[in-house]
């Protein structure tokens, strides 16, 4: 867990607490072999009352196990959506350094075995909504990027697919004052990547997931506004939870 001032996204001036997902790594390999954020994501679309009525009733969201055509991650009969987690490539490279051995061999006995790596490389801040904030949609529009994060953002961002993008730090303890302050300022930080987005036409639905004290709240861009959607409660998401309890990272 860390502290942080939020000042980066527009002077925003609160205290919040926010904690780094350790259980994340480059492909979201973790301590249950072959479970990755994409099966606590699908846990989300199926506990969503908002996700539920775009599907047939008593139809649930299955998640694609592979992909080998650019397939959507999940779907029903009706909707189809595509995950994207918002984190910054130096993180993820730094992340996969410091990953430690894993041993699955005596995973039937119950039993995990791990080595931590002897040298590790520091991981640095996260700064990906900051970056996002600073677009410009002209520059977009160039093909201008600020770094490699911003330029692999915008490429998921011009395809014609469903979004659901997660971004994967959790605020906790945010009071009643604090959160109408700080997610004011972080949804106002999308406003230009999406706007360029509306402008290429895709006819696509975008989403944005965040984890606030013990919820996952969804905000769905509409008429170039994100507009609160829907609240999960991370008790209904059981993927989350072991994954966060018994991770090895």
């Amino acid at each position: 867990m860390i502290n942080i001032w939020l000042i980066s996204i527009d002077k925003v001036g609160d205290y919040l607490k926010i904690e780094q997902p350790k259980y994340l790594m480059l492909n979201g390999k973790n301590a249950f072999p072959n479970v990755t954020y994409e099966n606590f994501l699908i846990d989300i679309l199926n506990s969503s009352q908002f996700f539920r009525s775009k599907c047939s009733f008593m139809e649930r969201y299955i998640l694609v196990d592979e992909q080998s055509n650019g397939e959507n991650d999940a779907y029903t009969s009706d909707y189809q959506v595509d995950f994207k987690l918002l984190i910054g490539d130096n993180i993820m490279r730094a992340r996969y350094k410091n990953a430690p051995d894993v041993d699955y061999s005596q995973t039937s006995k119950g039993l995990i075995f791990t080595k931590t790596r002897e040298v590790q490389e520091e991981v640095p801040d996260e700064t990906i909504l900051l970056d996002i904030s600073k677009c410009k949609t002209e520059d977009l529009c160039k093909g201008q990027y600020a770094n490699n994060t911003i330029k692999s953002v915008v490429k998921n961002i011009k395809k014609p697919k469903n979004l659901f993008m997660y971004y994967p730090y959790e605020f906790i303890d945010v009071n009643e004052v604090e959160y109408k302050i700080f997610i004011t300022e972080v949804l106002k930080a999308f406003d230009n990547l999406l706007q360029f987005r509306d402008e290429l036409d895709l006819g696509k639905d975008t989403f944005l997931c965040l984890k606030i004290n013990k919820d996952f709240v969804i905000y769905e861009w509409y008429e170039r506004k994100l507009l609160l959607r829907d609240t999960v409660n991370e008790l209904l998401i059981a993927n989350y939870r072991d994954l966060k309890t018994y991770s090895v990272y």
